[in-house]
Parts: structure tokens; C-alpha cells; sequence
């Protein structure tokens, strides 16, 4: 019999492709046939490009298949005006579409490892909801993937509960995913009087993974809509950046903060000369010039000599760095033995797989 294990969660960005990964991969490991399956997709574009990343990515590593795009992920939804663009009344089409593709799955695949919407509450309008298409799909237990480091988490995780309490689902468990170390320790407190006592089965504790969470330097261009003006160092646009450094400053006052960090992405004007030089020297990954200004030959001829990218941003300052916060960074290919690592180390499989 096909065993689904279905993730979701209220918050959004959480690390439901990641963990969907490797889960896959453990599962694979141990011969087991797993199917991936994401019942709505997120497209790139509302009327153009139908395909979602995630899935088109999981696609080519994971799950490598002749089955066709439409039955790993059968509904496909925009990200932007979608109460406009989808007529709830096409909900039970929708929804017949989703169980046709599992119908299908389940035939073949000892495991189904479904991705859920952004969060529970994404398509509740349009009848849609991660809730309803579980028990559609005849399932009647959710895992839930939690990210907040604060205590914040428990009232994030009793309001769950009785939502999915009222809507007649269960808890299979719960996965602490993306924490910050120092609040591990925090929820191993809570546990035994805030959340096993009330019959919440804790599945898995992951922090924060900086190789996973942190971008590269070539999705803070496509970001930014920048332009790459030193092509000698094209090879390090797959650079990871860890921290953004705004140097606004003079050069004494933006040493002391580049020299505490490392792999950083400086953000400075083309014309601060002595800020892109001095930065040039430490350990940063990429250097962003606002304003479309371009530097001195100086600093190109440093860059190019260190194969630092230097990318030119069209806007200026405030909204540059407003563009790199919305950074979503995507699990590179060569990043999914991390991936493995991590869930083979942290998650209670017995739990997860009963």
C-alpha cells in the first residue's frame, strides 16, 4: 500500500522543497520506490511559462521520470492575482484533476512525497487549501513545518492544531526546520510540558544550514536586474553570499564591519572609489554598485584580478537592497548531499514513515 507523507505549513518559505528532497533521497536510498508531488504549482508566469521551479528542479535530480509534468503537478496556479485568474467555481474540477494524478502515482510508488501550497491558508478562497485537497486525496494526517526561533512557535503551533482540529485533520507530526542554533536548545525545553504532552509528535529539530540558505551571487543579479561589467569573473557568479553589507560610510568606519564578516555582498556607489578598493581586499563575494555608476578602471582592474563579480544595479541604494531581501535562494544541485546529510541526521524516521 502507497504511504503519502504530505508537508505544509502556516508560514511560507519554510523548507518544503528541501525537506522533500531528502526525505526522497533517504527513502531512495532504502530501494523504495518515491514519487514527488506538488498538487498545485506555482509558474513563473500567469499566462506564459506554466512550469513551477521546484518542480521542474526536483524533475531533473530527484525524481528522475518519464510521467508527464501534468501528473506530478496537475493544477497550476500564479503566484499574483490568482483570486482573478482562477474561478472558484472550477473547484471541483480542479480537485478531480489533483486525485486523477495521485490515483495515477499510487499505482507505482511505495512512498508519495506531497509538497504543499506556500501556506495552509494560500487557496482557501478558491476552495483549494492544502486541508481540502488532503482529504480529497483520502489522507487525514499533515506533517507541519515550523521555522520560528522564538516562543512565538507555540502559539504558532496551538493555533494549528485547533484549525486543523476544527477542520477534521490530524498532526502526523511536526519538523523544526531553518532554526537558529541558539534556540535549539529553547524547544528541547518546551517539548516535554508544551508540546508532546499535547500529543504533537516533534518528527525533526534542523537549524539553520548557511550552504542551503545562503545565495548566490547569480540570483542576487537576477534579483537586482544588474549587469555583470568585469567578465573575468563570470566563473564566480555561483559564489554563496552570507551577509549584505551597505557602505555607506567612510572607508576607516566600512573596514571595521567588512573585516568581521565574510563572503559578503557590498553594496556602495560606483563613484566610492575608496570603499569598492578597501572592500576588494576581504572576504567578499560579490561587490553591487548603485546607481548604475560606473567604477574607476581601478577597481574593474582589482575585481578582475581576484575574479570578484561586480555587478551594476539600475536603482538606487534602498531599493537595491530591498530587491536583494526578497532573494529566494534555490538547493543547487551539487548542494543535495547536504540535503541528505541533514535529514538523515535530524528527523525521527519512525515517526515520519508509521
Amino acid at each position: 500500500m502507497t504511504k503519502a507523507i504530505y508537508l505544509c505549513s502556516l508560514s511560507e518559505r519554510v523548507g518544503k522543497s528541501l525537506l522533500s528532497i531528502g526525505i526522497m533521497l533517504k527513502l531512495q536510498e532504502e530501494g523504495k520506490k518515491v514519487a514527488y508531488f506538488k498538487p498545485i504549482g506555482i509558474p513563473k508566469g500567469a499566462f506564459s511559462d506554466k512550469a513551477d521551479r521546484d518542480v521542474g528542479f526536483i524533475q531533473s535530480t530527484v525524481f528522475k521520470t518519464t510521467l508527464p509534468y501534468d501528473i506530478i503537478s496537475p493544477v497550476s496556479i500564479p503566484d499574483c492575482y490568482y483570486v482573478d485568474l482562477i474561478d472558484s467555481a472550477k473547484k471541483e474540477e480542479h480537485l478531480s484533476s489533483i486525485k486523477r494524478s495521485y490515483d495515477e502515482l499510487e499505482k507505482d510508488f511505495d512512498y508519495i512525497i506531497i509538497e504543499g501550497a506556500p501556506s495552509i491558508k494560500k487557496y482557501i478562497r478558491v476552495g483549494l487549501d492544502d486541508i481540502t485537497i488532503a482529504q480529497k486525496l483520502g489522507l487525514n494526517e499533515l506533517v507541519f513545518i515550523q521555522t520560528e526561533s522564538s516562543d512565538k512557535c507555540i502559539d504558532t503551533l496551538f493555533f494549528t492544531k485547533k484549525y486543523f482540529e476544527f477542520r477534521n485533520i490530524k498532526f502526523k507530526g511536526i519538523i523544526f526546520n531553518k532554526i537558529d542554533y541558539e534556540y535549539k536548545a529553547r524547544i528541547e525545553e518546551l517539548q516535554e510540558n508544551h508540546i508532546i504532552r499535547y500529543e504533537i509528535p516533534i518528527i525533526g529539530l534542523i537549524e539553520k544550514s548557511l550552504e542551503l540558505l545562503s545565495p548566490r551571487v547569480s540570483e542576487i543579479q537576477f534579483a537586482i536586474g544588474g549587469e555583470l561589467i568585469n567578465e573575468p569573473a563570470r566563473e564566480n557568479l555561483n559564489k554563496m553570499v552570507e551577509t549584505y553589507i551597505i557602505a555607506a560610510m567612510n572607508v576607516q568606519a566600512a573596514l571595521k564591519y567588512l573585516r568581521s564578516v565574510k563572503k559578503a555582498a557590498v553594496i556602495t556607489g560606483g563613484d566610492r572609489t575608496d570603499v569598492a578598493l578597501a572592500a576588494l581586499n576581504e572576504d567578499v563575494s560579490v561587490l553591487v554598485l548603485t546607481g548604475f555608476i560606473q567604477p574607476d578602471v581601478a577597481v574593474i582592474s582589482a575585481a578582475n584580478e581576484k575574479r570578484i563579480p561586480i555587478i551594476l544595479s539600475p536603482s538606487d541604494t534602498y531599493t537595491t537592497i530591498r530587491n536583494m531581501e526578497r532573494v529566494k535562494p534555490g538547493i543547487q544541485e551539487e548542494e543535495i548531499h547536504l540535503v541528505l546529510e541533514l535529514v538523515k541526521k535530524h528527523l525521527n524516521w519512525d515517526l515520519l514513515l508509521k
